[in-house]
């Protein structure tokens, strides 16, 4: 049995892994609503030039309508994620909850190497749509080559790790949590920024790191135990 130190800890830590990760969703959110914010602007007054020119602003228009629309989806889900508050935590059976995540995410013909036998604190739906977020993202960007899935324990807590073919981004690879980035030939979307900050109020981390030709992205939560 946990002792009450311990437990007021582990809430504390929890508390802060979840605002560290609303500040960096928020901050990255509002750099990405700018950008087609900003596109608006452009677009509108390159239509109010071509009217003062006698010549047909529609392009400049339908471009401009277009970012707005962008502008009001990338809004809309960011304030879902913002606004999000646990509904009710339960202890979740690790394993159980990463094979149900693979089989509904469409990674089904993935084997889940290992068995924790551990059990997580959360959301149950929240945790599930964390990690169904980081297998739809690993099949998305990956050109050839399977998915694989693995759970271990880890330093106290649990660890689900997802490889797929590829090289991350040059330079700054936390840009792929960026709330507007795309897998290539993808729509944009919320992707890994969506299962971070899910993940975090759990008191889990989600990183990512290149492993040799494949990138790994690592889902780690505490385990709860009696």
């Amino acid at each position: 049995m946990r002792s009450s130190k311990k437990d007021a800890d582990a809430v504390e830590a929890e508390n802060m892994s979840a605002r560290s990760a609303h500040r960096d969703f928020l901050r990255r959110f509002l750099h990405d609503l700018a950008t087609p914010l900003s596109a608006v602007s452009l677009h509108l007054e390159a239509a109010d030039r071509r009217v003062k020119r006698g010549a047909d602003p529609s392009e400049s228009l339908g471009v401009a309508r277009a970012e707005i629309a962008r502008a009001f989806d990338l809004f809309d889900r960011g304030r879902e994620l913002l606004l999000f508050e646990p509904s009710s935590e339960e202890s979740v059976a690790f394993d159980d909850l990463v094979l149900s995540a693979v089989s509904g995410s469409g990674a089904g013909g993935a084997k889940v190497e290992g068995r924790t036998g551990g059990f997580v604190r959360a959301d149950r739906r929240a945790l599930a749509d964390a990690l169904s977020a980081v297998l739809i993202n690993a099949l998305e960007a990956s050109s050839a080559g399977a998915v694989s899935v693995a759970v271990a324990r880890s330093d106290g807590g649990l660890e689900v790790r997802v490889e797929n073919p590829g090289r991350l981004p040059a330079g700054d690879p936390e840009s792929l949590f960026s709330p507007r980035v795309a897998a290539p030939g993808k729509a944009w979307g919320m992707g890994l920024a969506r299962a971070r900050l899910l993940c975090a109020a759990s008191g889990g981390t989600v990183r990512v790191e290149q492993s040799g030709d494949r990138v790994a992205t690592t889902v780690r939560v505490p385990e709860d135990r009696p």
